[in-house]
């Protein structure tokens, strides 16, 4: 009993050695599979780094023809000017035409317009509306700023300029109805007359501030690199699926698979040699990914990758993660007939499972829809329980059902393959 198990033991490491020296063959494949998620990991973390956390983000060049001289044109004005967001570009004189072309051009993403006397027709308007005249006999129409965007821009960043022009507005119209209502009762109480409260510097609510809640209590808001960092290393980790497949093809075609099988070598040590090098592969992966996410990323300007608390809980998603992408690429291999069948469908099919598991777009902009989807892929589950790690403060306990799933799907697609493999090669 002893000596066969030992023997086992004897072919499943020779099974290892065989597969990690075909492997150490093909270095230009080695420096892809390292290199990929690192390059991968500096471009978005760099490129989308003002797209998260606290910073001011992207700022827009904003035109504001401001042909009111009075306190519309100037509230809009100087709250645009103190917008970190808004790169301003102020004209008194420029014609709509003239801004148009401007914005079609590209030198502007926004383009607002106050017209001229726009500040006179407002408290003309107010002086209707204060001396009770019905709206259907009021010679004053409201004043009507306009916002020309550059449709290149998404709908939500307009939606936001223009809130932002309605929370002024707002504060005008206080203004001057505020004024107006002085001048009346300064007429009417002569020397009896009390100013009105400036409820605008005595606030009567403190400006509002939020925060991030994690499971230490309250925590920074998530950087880009938290996000890229564990998206791109499983991203990695499930492709190489393609050339663990491939391989498998490869040596059924050439028969070695098949005297394998005659030799009555157990299906788990064939498809544990396959498995241990790729799974050593993915664990470098994800240490090089974190590595240089945490010491060279702040180097280029970028933010360093919090790692959390839990460092048994990372260890335990890398493997989790890589003995999922190692099932499911044995199971392809198991019933694709050829290598570009093998090739063709892991490459889709990861592509697919990344795409809706939140590693393209974040899930945080997908549809209520797409979330639910999102739940179906193995990769949404990795990415899950990474972001508990770096981003909300969890530990073993907090990624264990994450963790859990991997291993299912692991286990299902390992079952398959054996299965499959017992069956005919």
């Amino acid at each position: 009993m002893m000596a066969t198990l030992m023997a086992t033991l004897a072919k499943f490491g020779a099974s290892i050695a065989k597969e990690a020296r075909i492997l150490g063959r093909d270095r230009q494949a080695l420096i892809l599979f390292f290199s990929m998620p690192v390059v991968f990991v500096l471009i978005l973390s760099l490129s989308l780094r003002d797209a998260f956390g606290d910073r001011p983000g992207a700022t827009f060049p904003v035109l504001v023809v401001a042909q009111d001289r009075g306190e519309v044109g100037q509230s809009i004005t100087q709250t645009f000017r103190a917008n970190p967001h808004v790169r301003l570009a102020l004209s008194h004189d420029a014609s709509e035409a003239q801004a148009r072309q401007w914005l079609m051009d590209g030198h502007y993403r926004f383009v607002v317009l106050i017209p001229a006397g726009a500040t006179d027709q407002a408290k003309r308007r107010l002086g209707e509306v204060l001396a009770g005249v019905p709206p259907e006999l009021r010679l004053e129409a409201p004043v009507a700023i306009r916002v020309l965007a550059d449709p290149a821009l998404r709908a939500d960043y307009r939606k936001v300029l223009e809130s932002s022009i309605d929370l002024v507005l707002h504060g005008v119209e206080m203004r001057l109805g505020r004024a107006q209502v002085e001048e009346t009762l300064r007429v009417t109480q002569g020397d009896h007359f009390m100013p009105l409260p400036d409820l605008e510097s005595a606030r009567l609510f403190r400006e509002v501030q939020g925060e991030t809640v994690t499971r230490q209590g309250r925590g920074q808001t998530p950087s880009s690199v938290q996000q890229n960092a564990p998206a791109w290393t499983l991203l990695a980790m499930f492709f190489l699926t393609v050339p663990l497949s491939v391989s498998f093809i490869k040596e059924r075609e050439q028969g070695s698979l098949f005297r394998l099988q005659t030799m009555n070598v157990p299906a788990w040590v064939v498809l544990g040699g396959k498995a241990v090098p790729f799974f050593a592969i993915n664990q470098i992966q994800m240490v090089s990914v974190l590595a240089v996410s945490v010491y060279v990323l702040p180097l280029l300007g970028g933010d360093r990758l919090d790692l959390g608390n839990a460092p048994l809980a990372l260890a335990l998603m890398g493997a989790s993660a890589s003995l999922a992408a190692i099932g499911f690429g044995i199971a392809v291999a198991m019933y694709a007939r050829t290598t570009e069948q093998a090739a063709g469908f892991s490459s889709a099919m990861v592509m697919i499972m990344g795409a809706l598991g939140g590693i393209l777009v974040p899930k945080a902009v997908m549809p209520p829809l797409m979330q639910d989807l999102a739940n179906l892929s193995p990769l949404s589950w990795g990415l899950d329980g990474f972001l508990d790690v770096f981003v909300r403060g969890g530990g073993i306990a907090d990624v264990l059902p994450e963790a859990m799933a991997l291993l299912a799907f692991s286990a299902f697609c390992h079952g398959v393959g054996i299965l499959r493999y017992q069956g005919r090669i």
